[in-house]
């Protein structure tokens, strides 16, 4: 834990390494964002399964995967914002906020391995390593270094 303590300029480094981690998760919110702007490119990407075209089984998948996207930008993004905001301000609901976004981001790329391992595994290891691993460091740099948000 003290290498996750240690000082780097304004923040020690396991809060910086939760910087990166809340960066990554953004670029997760904002990928969910364009899905519901090009649902067809986020379908040939694999970010998506479901068309609106098919049958009216997975019509009403994608009306589903639809929500979920929505969701995604009605609650994990913007607590991943109040998250950053609260950290550099180093108040304790930024490390609260940013808690329940790593917990998201921990949660999210697991759901989306098990829906999407047998069509899309390369994209399901990326998003593994890109959100789920981050999330995971994020939070252990966090309560190494929780003093810093507490007072």
């Amino acid at each position: 834990m003290t290498l996750l303590q240690k000082q780097l300029g304004r923040f020690p480094l396991g809060v910086w390494l939760a910087f990166l981690a809340l960066g990554l998760l953004c670029v997760a919110w904002v990928m969910q964002g364009y899905s519901l702007l090009d649902w067809d490119w986020a379908m040939k990407l694999g970010f998506q399964n479901e068309g609106f075209d098919g049958d009216p089984a997975e019509r009403a998948w994608a009306l589903e995967s639809w929500g979920v996207a929505m969701a995604d930008m009605l609650w994990p993004m913007p607590v991943t914002l109040v998250a950053l905001v609260g950290m550099l301000r180093t108040r304790f609901y930024g490390l609260v906020f940013a808690m329940m976004a790593f917990s998201v981001g921990v949660h999210f790329p697991l759901f989306f391995a098990f829906q999407r391992w047998a069509t899309f595994p390369g994209f399901v290891i990326a998003a593994l390593l890109l959100f789920t691993l981050p999330g995971l460091i994020g939070i252990v740099g966090l309560w190494a270094n929780y003093r810093t948000f507490v007072g």
